[in-house]
């Protein structure tokens, strides 16, 4: 995509990979619907997603996941000299994400990766990351900020940055690095990742995924039955 459409979408372009849990959030979060909204793409990164778009009559719809994506756009921009950043996740996680992009996709050019300040709301200086764009000249900001900051991040300030194209992509800095394990494919194709993910950090997880997809659930059925009755 990033590719194939050109390396210069419009100033400030970012991508935001939508899931059940940004969507739920996005009802509640003003600046996260924003978000979502004003982005250059949105797309599925959850088959409940997928189905819905299916339904509705796009047909061709698939997931998106930052660990799938990430290496798609790094293979297929090899070609074209693609350049690539990290930005996000606790210290030294931005690096070995890279090279595990590296890893897996052999020649990808990594010309820089930075770790923001801890800071709740993301409201920290962007002088280091604009200085080291400006030196480095990527093509594609990865950031990985863990969703709804990313998103909310991406959309207060992908304006501000000197990259063609920002794209959210959360744990998938996690699972390039290999702190963490995604899910199996078949789950994933189920629908399933969600049960995988809650089992391996239950205390982290458990509000987002019980009571997210519970509300999620209530929102699909009340959209439902308010399109029948239309």
């Amino acid at each position: 995509m990033i590719v194939e459409r050109g390396l210069d979408p419009r100033p400030g372009a970012y991508v935001c990979l939508t899931n059940v849990h940004t969507t739920v959030e996005s009802q509640k979060n003003a600046s996260l619907r924003a978000a979502a909204e004003d982005a250059y793409l949105s797309v599925p990164d959850g088959m409940p997603l997928v189905w819905i778009l299916r339904r509705r009559g796009m047909r061709r719809a698939g997931k998106v996941t930052g660990i799938e994506f990430m290496p798609l756009v790094a293979e297929q921009g090899l070609p074209h000299g693609l350049r690539h950043f990290f930005y996000g996740g606790g210290p030294g996680l931005a690096a070995k994400a890279a090279n595990g992009l590296r890893e897996l996709v052999p020649g990808t050019n990594v010309v820089g990766q930075l770790t923001p300040p801890f800071a709740e709301g993301g409201d920290w200086d962007l002088g280091p990351l604009q200085e080291a764009l400006a030196t480095t000249k990527p093509h594609v900001l990865w950031v990985g900020l863990g969703a709804p900051k990313q998103e909310i991040w991406m959309h207060l300030k992908a304006s501000h940055l000197d990259v063609p194209v920002a794209v959210g992509v959360g744990a998938a800095f996690d699972f390039l690095a290999k702190t963490k394990r995604p899910a199996p494919r078949y789950l994933s194709r189920m629908g399933l990742e969600w049960i995988y993910r809650l089992l391996s950090e239950p205390q982290r997880l458990w509000r987002r995924y019980l009571v997210g997809n519970s509300i999620f659930v209530y929102l699909l059925v009340r959209s439902l039955f308010g399109a029948r009755s239309a």
